[in-house]
């Protein structure tokens, strides 16, 4: 223990050194290491980022949804798909209530959402084809809206597409180009989806 006053030791009359320690200097560093080890919504501030292991978990309820739409008739298929992604904004912010969810933010929830939903209705329509054998309903399906699209556009050429259709090459060609139109448009819809309802996330609290 040093005394106050006393510049040299009373001993061996070495000076006398004293360190000091700044206690906002303390505080600070606290701070700091709360700020690192504890995320913003647990103690309380607004989370700016996605949380993904949280959100895949919304987007996966969310995307039973786009799947179901995936079976159903076109315009209620846009529906679908269009409330698959604001389900997923919904269902995530309940999980994070202090989330400032940004339009972008949900246009990938809703995004995620339709990606998994479009996978489920992939691995649904293939276990179908595998166990009832609908492949051939499906061919045939495909085969008549080539033939009608033909039918519109008479010519040599229009008879060369149709013939090669036909032809097991064709209908990969078909298959793969219908499977891959989907997909973007449950990615675009969905998308759309989880920016609309960010954006209503938003202008709800903006009222309160």
């Amino acid at each position: 223990m040093i005394d106050e006053g006393i510049a040299f030791c009373p001993q061996c009359n070495a000076p006398q050194i004293r360190v000091a320690v700044s206690e906002m200097a303390g505080t600070q560093a606290d701070a700091q290491l709360t700020s690192q080890n504890v995320p913003d919504y647990a103690v309380g501030g607004p989370s700016t980022g996605i949380n993904w292991r949280q959100a895949f978990s919304s987007a996966g309820w969310a995307g039973l949804i786009a799947a179901l739409a995936l079976m159903i008739p076109l315009g209620a298929f846009v529906l679908g798909t269009l409330a698959a992604g604001a389900l997923s904004v919904l269902l995530y912010r309940r999980r994070h209530p202090t989330a400032n969810l940004t339009p972008g933010m949900g246009a990938r929830l809703g995004a995620a959402s339709g990606i998994i939903g479009f996978g489920i209705a992939s691995a649904l329509l293939a276990i179908s084809m595998a166990l009832f054998h609908s492949g051939g309903e499906l061919r045939a399906l495909l085969m008549d809206a080539v033939q009608q699209s033909a039918a519109r556009n008479p010519g040599p050429q229009a008879e060369q597409i149709l013939q090669f259709f036909k032809s097991p090459q064709g209908f990969a060609v078909i298959l793969i180009a219908g499977m891959v139109m989907m997909f973007l448009a449950v990615l675009i819809f969905s998308s759309v989806g989880g920016a609309l309802g960010a954006w209503l996330l938003r202008r709800k609290e903006k009222r309160k």
